[in-house]
């Protein structure tokens, strides 16, 4: 969805960021964060072979993106997910490594788009190398509200191309109790991709290009018009324990080890 931001609202709005992004020293380990995040996510495929957005690894074995692109158990069975469709530093394509999606082993969804989530169990690999731990996992939990100005970082595949990161000129401006409202390039394609703090911490699951309900400034007022909304992962994970009721034993332990996780991705790099 675009914006008809007048070239005076696209200045102001610049203006806003400029005053919130200020340069910072960052330890190197920083670049490790990055990498292990963005190992984590992944290329959306219907079977037919088109793209249809971004997702990422919440556990070795599950794989959260939007509702709106992944509907339900049986339509899931028509997708799979590419991990490392990305260029290497010498702008070459690395090679790919895809999985088939196992919604029979575990499928939970919110059951309308307001919360617009769908985790699935990863299935069988279909091609590459790589082994599903490889590729690591991003920490989900209720620790998402930001305590100052923050950026909104996001790793994504936007229009289906090699995945991506913004990092530059955003920031989260509006809080709601389900969502953030953040300044941040994406674009078609970008559904379903993770958010993450300046920390690197997993804070928002990315889903619309406008605002699709309130959210309010630090002044406590409405934020602005013209942002990106992710819902926010706390709001997942409390839907995500009202659902236990429905899951058998299996799904619950599966589900139990994503929400129990205590580490991050920068973990489970390797040597």
């Amino acid at each position: 969805m675009r914006s008809n931001m007048s070239l005076s609202d696209k200045k102001n709005r610049q203006m806003r960021i400029n005053k919130k992004n200020t340069n910072k020293l960052s330890d190197i380990s920083y670049l490790d964060l990055v990498q292990a995040a963005a190992s984590s996510v992944g290329r959306v495929v219907h079977d037919t072979y088109s793209w249809q957005g971004t997702g990422f690894m919440i556990s070795d074995r599950l794989f959260m993106t939007n509702k709106h692109i992944i509907f339900d158990p049986i339509g899931a069975k028509d997708f799979f997910v590419e991990f490392n469709y990305e260029l290497n530093d010498m702008k070459i394509p690395k090679s790919i490594t895809a999985f088939a999606l196992s919604p029979e082993t575990l499928f939970v969804s919110s059951p309308d788009y307001y919360l617009d989530f769908s985790i699935v169990a990863i299935g069988t690999r279909i091609c590459g190398e790589g082994d599903l731990v490889d590729f690591g996992y991003s920490r989900i939990s209720n620790k998402d509200m930001p305590t100052k100005p923050e950026g909104a970082n996001i790793i994504h595949h936007p229009r289906g191309g090699y995945k991506q990161i913004t990092k530059l000129q955003n920031q989260i401006v509006a809080v709601g109790p389900d969502v953030l409202h953040y300044y941040a390039d994406t674009d078609v394609g970008s559904s379903g991709a993770p958010v993450f703090n300046d920390n690197w911490d997993l804070i928002a699951l990315h889903h619309w290009g406008a605002p699709t309900r309130t959210a309010y400034a630090p002044n406590g007022e409405p934020g602005p018009n013209d942002t990106k909304e992710g819902v926010r992962i706390s709001a997942i994970v409390e839907k995500i324990n009202q659902e236990k009721d429905r899951m058998n034993q299996k799904q619950i332990a599966l589900i139990e080890k994503a929400l129990s996780c205590d580490h991050t991705h920068l973990n489970l790099l390797k040597d």
